[in-house]
């Protein structure tokens, strides 16, 4: 069975339990706690996949990586008991996507040169929330190297306006219009 396949349904079987527990948005922040450390450490669904590990061992190891729900105490117990604990990251991300479908919610990532100020990002998702019908999730990255401007990011496009990308377009046209001197 495909990895996709199987990773969304347990994801959305996930999130029905979690809805009659009433608990989809723990489950959800235990999700985003889970996909971050699984991206830290590459090596924990290999080992989560040893047979020298003893079931109760992988729940203690994935109940450790997050500040665990309730429910989702249950959902490692039986994706360990399945054998399907190597497809973690996937069934995070799947999660995530259906929360977010679910609730309307709209991740957005602003990416500055230098943090910005609490009251801005504030203001940005209210703005974002009023034109939209939409919540905001919002996150600043800060990234040295755009010097200045500002990318944004939200349902996978890209509003790229840093100083970084002027420069390089015009040493692009720069270099387009010495090509043709020479």
């Amino acid at each position: 069975m495909n990895t996709g396949v199987v990773s969304i349904r347990y994801a959305k079987a996930l999130y029905e339990y979690a809805k009659e527990q009433n608990a989809q948005h723990a489950v959800y922040e235990n999700m985003l706690q889970l996909k971050s450390a699984l991206r830290k450490v590459k090596e924990l669904p290999v080992v989560l996949k040893s047979p020298s590990l003893s079931d109760a061992e992988k729940r203690a190891l994935i109940c450790s990586a997050v500040t665990p729900s309730p429910v989702f105490e249950q959902f490692a117990a039986l994706v360990v008991k399945n054998e399907r604990a190597d497809m973690l990251l996937y069934i995070a991300y799947a999660y995530i996507e259906q929360y977010r479908k679910e609730n309307n919610l709209v991740a957005v990532k602003i990416t500055t040169a230098v943090p910005m100020p609490e009251s801005f990002m504030h203001d940005i998702a209210k703005v974002m929330e009023a034109d939209g019908n939409v919540h905001v999730e919002l996150k600043n990255i800060t990234d040295e190297t755009i010097i200045g401007g500002f990318m944004c990011e939200a349902n996978s496009v890209r509003y790229d306006a840093s100083v970084r990308k002027q420069l390089d377009e015009i040493r692009k046209k720069l270099v387009k219009s010495n090509k043709k001197i020479v």
